[in-house]
C-alpha cells in the first residue's frame, strides 16, 4: 500500500511537471522578449540622444559662463576710466 501511495505520488509529481512543460508557451516568451529587447534599443537610443544634448548645453552653457565674466571685466574696466575721468575734474 505504501509503495502504491509513493508511485501515485511520483506520478502526480511527474504529470504534473509535464503539463506545466507542455502549458509554456515559447512563442509568447519570444514575442516578450522581442518586445522588451525593442525597448531596450529605444530606451538606448534616447539615452545617446539626452547624452548629446547635456554636452551641446554643456558646452553654451560655458561660452555664456566666459561671456558673463568677459562683460563683468569690461564694466569693471569702464568704471575704472569713469572714475579716473570724474576724478581729473574734481581737481
Amino acid at each position: 500500500m505504501l509503495k502504491q501511495k509513493s508511485l501515485i505520488k511520483n506520478l502526480l509529481t511527474v504529470s504534473f511537471a509535464l503539463g506545466l512543460t507542455a502549458c509554456a508557451n515559447t512563442e509568447g516568451l519570444e514575442s516578450s522578449i522581442a518586445s522588451l529587447s525593442n525597448k531596450v534599443d529605444s530606451l538606448s537610443s534616447e539615452v545617446s540622444e539626452l547624452q548629446t544634448q547635456h554636452e551641446s548645453i554643456s558646452e553654451e552653457a560655458q561660452a555664456a559662463k566666459m561671456a558673463a565674466e568677459q562683460a563683468a571685466e569690461s564694466a569693471a574696466n569702464a568704471n575704472e576710466r569713469i572714475d579716473n575721468v570724474v576724478a581729473s575734474y574734481k581737481k
